[in-house]
C-alpha cells in the first residue's frame, strides 16, 4: 500500500482545483485577446495616419512593406503586410479608442 492519497478520494476537491484553472485560463485567455485587438488597433491608427499624413499612395506601400519587413524581422509572421493591412482596416473601420476597449473578443 502507498503513502500517497488518491484524488478518487476527494472528487469535489479535483473538481474545485480544476475548475479554478479552467476559468484562469479563460480569462488569461480573453485579456490576452483583448490587449492585441487594442495593439493592433494602435499600430494601424499610427501607420494610418503617417501615411495619410504624406498623402502618397507609393509612400504608403513603401511604408507597409519596410514596416512589415522589419516587424517580422523582430516579432514573426504575426507582422506581415496583409496583417498591417487588416490592422489599417481594422482603425479605420473602428475610429472611437472607447469602442476598441469595450470590445468583447470571444474565441
Amino acid at each position: 500500500m502507498s503513502d500517497k492519497p488518491e484524488t478518487n478520494d476527494k472528487p469535489e476537491l479535483l473538481n474545485s482545483i480544476i475548475g479554478l484553472i479552467d476559468q484562469t485560463r479563460h480569462f488569461v485567455a480573453k485579456t490576452v485577446n483583448q490587449e492585441l485587438t487594442l495593439l493592433y488597433w494602435k499600430i494601424g491608427k499610427s501607420i494610418n495616419e503617417e501615411i495619410l499624413k504624406n498623402d502618397r499612395a507609393d509612400y504608403g506601400k513603401k511604408l507597409i512593406k519596410n514596416l512589415s519587413e522589419e516587424l517580422s524581422n523582430r516579432y514573426g509572421s504575426g507582422f506581415n503586410k496583409r496583417n498591417l493591412h487588416s490592422f489599417i482596416k481594422l482603425n479605420t473601420i473602428i475610429q472611437d479608442l472607447t469602442i476598441v476597449h469595450n470590445c468583447k473578443v470571444s474565441y
